[in-house]
């Protein structure tokens, strides 16, 4: 979930900073997907909105807790949630 202040133009701008991330630690982004801005439950963040968006990204197990760490400093992101598909 992204910061609902972010603009169209920076979105895009953090989608291929978050590709060259992926890229980085030896992965792909195989699908991306962005969902549009929805209404939050409850505020997070001081925010009431967020744009959501679905990566598939295929990378070593190994460094998944990197990027975990990545995401979670990067200032743009309110929430994210990473799992393993089968």
């Amino acid at each position: 979930m992204l910061s609902s202040e972010v603009k169209d133009d920076s979105r895009e701008k953090f989608s291929q900073k978050l590709e060259k991330t992926v890229k980085a630690l030896g992965g792909k982004v195989a699908r991306s997907l962005e969902m549009g801005k929805k209404q939050l439950a409850y505020k997070i963040k001081g925010q009431s909105e967020a744009v959501y968006l679905d990566l598939v990204l295929e990378m070593p197990v190994a460094e998944v807790i990197q990027l975990d760490k990545k995401l979670t400093v990067d200032k743009e992101i309110l929430r994210h949630l990473l799992v393993i598909a089968e």
